[in-house]
């Protein structure tokens, strides 16, 4: 199951078709109806394990505004993305090391899953379908923790890691960020 932080989808589909002109591809009606729903997002505690892949999710990609590197304008900047469309991969979405998830627009794969690990300039396949990705993907709910609990659940596990200021600054802008945003169970 999978839980999203989704971006702003105003005018999404407007944007898709636009996307789709500029690089001449045709995005998995799937897919596109994901982003349609959810324009991307960030995606807290998520994990997958297939085809023995494992990884995290840190984001999926969506249009205008979002955090540089979970935005399609500004991924559309680097080599590796350029590749990965001639290859007949759009990039979909990023773990923390910078690897893609990426989904078929080629004739061959077109609309499978796959993993393109950067290190090695390899693609793994995944799984036939976008909704079968979703289904095999692992969230946790978010629950905000304040800073006095994360101090807490640190001295409970006798942490050696030194509670400072620039580790309370760094909990408090994670806390900030997303006290307004709203967590949802993604649903295709």
């Amino acid at each position: 199951m999978l839980y999203i932080f989704n971006f702003d989808n105003s005018n999404v589909a407007e944007k898709i078709a636009l996307f789709e002109e500029t690089l001449s591809i045709k995005i998995p009606d799937t897919y596109s109806d994901f982003l349609k729903k959810y324009n991307g997002g960030y995606t807290l505690d998520t994990d997958f394990d297939i085809n023995g892949e494992s990884s995290d999710i840190r984001c999926f990609y969506g249009f205008e505004e979002q955090k540089e590197y979970c935005d399609f304008s500004h991924l559309m900047q680097y080599n590796s993305f350029t590749s990965a469309i001639e290859n007949g991969y759009l990039p979909i979405a990023e773990d923390s090391c910078g690897n893609y998830i990426v989904i078929g627009i080629g004739q061959l794969n077109y609309g499978k899953i796959s993993f393109w690990d950067h290190e090695i300039d390899t693609y793994h396949y995944l799984c036939p379908n976008f909704k079968d990705f979703i289904s095999q993907i692992e969230s946790l709910e978010y629950v905000p923790l304040s800073i006095e609990e994360r101090i807490q659940g640190m001295k409970e596990c006798n942490s050696k890691i030194q509670v400072d200021d620039g580790l309370i600054k760094l909990w408090q802008a994670e806390i900030d960020k997303y006290a307004n945003l709203k967590q949802e169970k993604v649903e295709l």
